[in-house]
């Protein structure tokens, strides 16, 4: 299951989604370098230079810059969950170099720059017109490779084109793209455009990956020229900072999340509470209290304004029992109808599609787990379904769900927009199923929701409604920590390397098995949560 509601104080994942490619390159950023950079410790020399990675890591907090450059240690290793994230990015790097004809690539490693920008400007005055991983540095301390530098015509100028995994245009892509055009000019090329190639989400596959439709060019020269100014005394301010042996004093915030999850969360995080004021309050309040001084829920004054929802959770935590709404649990409750089918999916979702009729970031199914209960506090029945083949799973999957769904009784999910986007996509893919599909969906009851507008709620479940939050708040005894599997995104992980051929058989086989004792955790685990709103209900 997605878990929508990771708990702040936890050490996140520092990649989202839309994939950055200045973390593209293993040898720079990636466990080799940085056990390198821990085993050898070097003297420190004067910092000169700074690529757009870190320009970016100090336009988003400049104590994290420093602590990337001064502290490596503290750089917590690459899960494997990241490491697919990077892989992807790979994989659509490549695709991307395919999108042009006749480039060259500039393969030295991130830490040869200056052999990188010879490379660079030999394969230019070799007469290439397309080179991919182009590299060059500003005299003002600007570094930076560019995944696209393509020639206008038979001019000395050039287009920069950025590739990256996102859907879109994002904020911090222009500040990416300002320090690449800021370094390259710097440099003497006269560049006139300044390129964002981005995956296309309307693209549908059908046979061999089609480079031309799969990515979208979006011309940013503009956006990227007004942004330009900024980046040399940025660039001052950096040097200046990473160049002090003193650690900078930054407060933590809502910096620490935005645009990416920060690497550090663990150490700077330290003095927070498990539980603070930071899960349950944003904004305007959120910064109220801090500029008070208070972190700890129990020290929130009583007088303080806040939402229904916050001061719930705020008396539950400080008085330490839980809260139950009677009556909201009680319509929750009424609003079932027997036999129950608790239903979990897993799935796939990638930015190079896999399947025909499928689109990038589609979510695809290849698993459900399904407890059936007949009555209430009747026995279990389980159904499960895991597709081990390398085809498309989702027409089998369709078929073994509508059967085994039965056409009556409510279906229950932890998180309903998720499990009905996958039903819509498989109705609109398969029609022989489709208005199966939608009076599956027509019958979900959502088990999230009670939990989410606080209608029961546990001091330990936090600001977190996930399912990862409340089920050890309520059912102690029931946890995922012996699992081989623990969540979704390592579920998909795991998947992918069996259907791709990435593991031996005997251990694809015991992949299998784990996950379907993960899927099957979380409709178990839906189950035990409905017997506790029922003990209120």
């Amino acid at each position: 299951m997605q878990d929508k509601f990771k708990n702040k104080t936890q050490v996140p994942v520092s990649v989202q989604l839309e994939l950055d490619f200045r973390l593209r390159t293993p040898s720079f950023d990636g466990t080799r370098w940085r056990m390198a950079e821990r085993q050898t410790k070097p003297k420190m020399k004067k910092i000169q230079r700074i690529s757009k990675s870190q320009y970016l890591k100090g336009v988003q907090c400049q104590k994290a810059l420093w602590l990337y450059r001064r502290r490596p240690d503290l750089i917590p290793p690459v899960s494997e969950t990241q490491q697919a994230l990077f892989d992807m990015g790979h994989e659509i790097g490549n695709l991307a170099q395919d999108y042009f004809e006749g480039g060259v690539e500039i393969t030295a490693p991130y830490n040869q720059t200056e052999r990188a920008i010879e490379d660079t400007r030999k394969a230019i005055h070799d007469g290439n017109s397309i080179v991919f991983e182009a590299t060059a540095a500003s005299p003002d301390g600007a570094f930076s490779r560019i995944d696209i530098f393509r020639k206008k015509g038979a001019s000395d100028t050039w287009d920069m084109i950025e590739v990256k995994g996102s859907t879109g245009v994002k904020n911090y892509h222009i500040d990416d793209i300002a320090l690449q055009r800021f370094a390259f000019q710097g440099a003497g090329y006269t560049i006139e455009k300044s390129i964002l190639m981005h995956v296309n989400n309307q693209y549908v596959r059908y046979g061999e990956i089609d480079v031309g439709q799969l990515f979208s060019l979006e011309d940013c020269t503009e956006v990227v020229r007004s942004r330009i100014e900024e980046v040399r005394p940025n660039l001052v301010q950096f040097l200046e900072l990473l160049n002090k042996n003193q650690e900078p004093d930054i407060p933590i915030g809502g910096h620490c999340f935005s645009p990416f999850t920060c690497d550090f969360i663990g150490y700077c995080w330290q003095h927070v509470p498990e539980i603070s004021v930071y899960d349950i309050f944003s904004g305007a309040r959120l910064e109220g209290l801090l500029g008070q001084g208070i972190l700890n829920i129990e020290d929130v004054p009583s007088e303080f304004g806040m939402t229904e929802r916050q001061a719930i959770a705020v008396r539950s935590i400080r008085e330490n029992r839980v809260h139950a709404d009677i009556p909201a649990i009680g319509d929750f409750l009424d609003s079932l109808k027997y036999p129950l089918y608790f239903l979990d999916y897993e799935t796939i979702n990638l930015g190079v599609p896999l399947f025909d009729g499928t689109r990038p970031y589609q979510l695809v199914p290849f698993q459900f787990s399904l407890h059936v209960q007949e009555q209430k506090g009747g026995d279990l029945v389980h159904r499960e379904f895991l597709h081990t083949d390398r085809t498309d799973p989702r027409p089998e999957l369709a078929g073994v769900l509508v059967e085994t769904c039965g056409n009556k009784g409510s279906v229950v999910v932890y998180n309903q927009s998720f499990e009905s986007r996958v039903n819509r996509d498989l109705a609109d893919a398969f029609p022989a199923y489709t208005g199966a599909l939608l009076k599956i969906n027509d019958r979900m009851v959502d088990l999230l929701v009670p939990f989410r507008s606080r209608s029961l709620y546990h001091p330990a479940m936090g600001g977190s409604a996930s399912l990862k939050s409340v089920l050890p708040a309520f059912v102690p005894d029931m946890t995922y920590d012996d699992l081989a599997i623990q969540d979704g995104d390592m579920a998909s992980v795991k998947y992918l390397k069996c259907i791709k051929g990435l593991v031996p058989e005997t251990e694809k086989q015991e992949i299998f098995e784990n996950l379907r004792v993960y899927c099957a955790q979380d409709t178990l685990a839906e189950v035990r949560l409905l017997e506790v709103m029922y003990q209120f209900g």
